[in-house]
């Protein structure tokens, strides 16, 4: 009898845009070429994971049916919940980082024997319970501490029969060469905006074309990306971060008052706010065009502010505010190095 391996839908359903890669899986599978180690890369918000959960289940169930499309409804709730407790096929591994941390430890490829934590090396060396594949989904894999990549390393270089680790990435660079070239690269790309936008519609037709159209550009035309800001209100915080940004810019705001919100509130959202839009700045800028104010007041606003910084500034505040994204919760002062980030914009625009 065949058993999904999870009952959350990013398991046993598809996005659209995810069946090209899917496929290209499917080959290799069934000419007998498939590696141990795969590593799924593509920026975040693309559905690497429902992609990596999918290609496990047929995995660890050989008989199963191609997988149903993924409607934004379902995708919604299931990304909401994928880390709720729920049983799981006893083949399958997901691994991430542990709650209130940012990084996948030692522990969780080795195992830990102060916490009895039983790590996936260990498990994996485990015979199948469904006589199949066993199979090991890592969850965030480029956030791997050096020691947790040097033990998966020992994994990969000396895999038990039947099992496969897929790495899912957003910046796979990150990840030690020694571990990127024992696995199998799958690149996952987004759909193109027509497609998007239909996918995206479905799930609230009050909403406009316009503002769909909007949360994809911040999030670099990632679907599930721009459905999560819908769904936490972030079409009124853009504007809230714009008036934020142009009263520092005019002294109108002081820059520590801005930083204690935006820690108190949700600094990794602001800060991916604060990159998209640097980053949509630099491209224009680049491509030789001036932003486009004959849109909406945020356009217009956006275009005030940004038009008064030189291009290399524009990309020394990107690589900043990069840089401090990825250092949060690793014993750096957010609020302080967001102020020190606050009070460069603010010079920047008044040169």
């Amino acid at each position: 009898m065949t058993t999904v391996i999870s009952k959350n839908a990013l398991a046993n359903k598809i996005c659209p845009w995810l069946a090209d890669p899917l496929t290209q899986f499917e080959s290799h599978k069934k000419e007998g070429r498939l590696a141990h180690g795969w590593l799924i890369a593509g920026q975040q918000g693309l559905g690497k994971l429902n992609l990596a959960l999918v290609m496990a289940n047929r995995l660890v169930n050989p008989e199963t049916h191609w997988p149903q499309i993924l409607d934004s409804r379902e995708a919604e709730t299931a990304m909401a919940t994928r880390h709720e407790p729920q049983d799981h096929h006893p083949d399958l591994h997901w691994i991430r980082p542990e709650e209130g941390k940012r990084t996948i430890s030692v522990d969780r490829i080795k195992g830990g024997n102060q916490k009895k934590i039983t790590g996936i090396s260990q498990a994996l060396q485990l015979t199948s319970h469904g006589g199949n594949a066993k199979v090991a989904v890592l969850e965030a894999a480029d956030t791997m501490t050096k020691e947790a990549a040097n033990a998966l390393l020992k994994t990969l270089e000396e895999p038990s029969r039947n099992t496969y680790l897929f790495l899912v990435a957003h910046q796979p660079g990150r990840l030690p060469s020694t571990i990127r070239s024992r696995c199998q690269f799958l690149s996952v790309k987004g759909p193109g905006r027509e497609a998007s936008l239909a996918w995206l519609s479905s799930f609230d037709q009050t909403a406009s074309l316009s503002d769909w159209s909007t949360l994809l550009d911040l999030t670099d035309r990632s679907p599930l990306q721009a459905l999560r800001l819908y769904t936490e209100g972030f079409l009124a915080k853009n504007k809230e971060y714009l008036d934020f940004l142009d009263g520092v810019s005019k002294n109108k705001l002081d820059p520590q008052k801005v930083a204690d919100q935006w820690v108190k509130e949700d600094l990794d959202l602001a800060l991916t706010w604060l990159i998209k839009q640097l980053r949509k700045v630099i491209h224009l800028r680049l491509s030789s065009r001036l932003l486009e104010t004959d849109k909406t007041d945020n356009d217009r606003t956006l275009t005030i502010i940004m038009n008064r910084i030189s291009i290399r500034k524009l990309f020394q505040l990107h690589d900043k505010s990069e840089y401090l994204i990825l250092s949060l919760g690793r014993g750096i002062n957010s609020e302080l190095a967001l102020k020190a980030l606050l009070l460069e914009f603010k010079a920047a625009t008044e040169s």
